[in-house]
């Protein structure tokens, strides 16, 4: 049996907390964080997928989080990886 890794736990709260530090206004939980992963990388998503994120994947994670969020503004890809990287760092992954 495989240890248990609490990647679905940790990642999408590191996810919301990395997005607020990117933009404290918009009020993100580890609800969201989980629903902008699933958007952007499926439903059976996991620390792989976010390790080897391509620039594409981040692109596409920066335009979810615009639609999610309503944003008025685009992220950047960059933007993205930043974030995704913040919940890997916190993950432990």
């Amino acid at each position: 049996m495989e240890e248990y890794d609490y990647f679905n736990e940790s990642v999408p709260d590191g996810i919301s907390i990395a997005i607020d530090a990117y933009d404290s206004s918009l009020e993100c939980c580890g609800q969201d964080g989980h629903e902008l992963l699933v958007k952007t990388f499926g439903p059976h998503v996991s620390g792989k997928d976010l390790k080897s994120a391509s620039e594409e994947d981040c692109l596409k994670f920066a335009s979810v989080m615009k639609d999610y969020f309503e944003l008025s503004y685009s992220p950047t890809a960059k933007d993205a990886k930043t974030i995704i990287d913040k919940a890997l760092v916190q993950w432990g992954g």
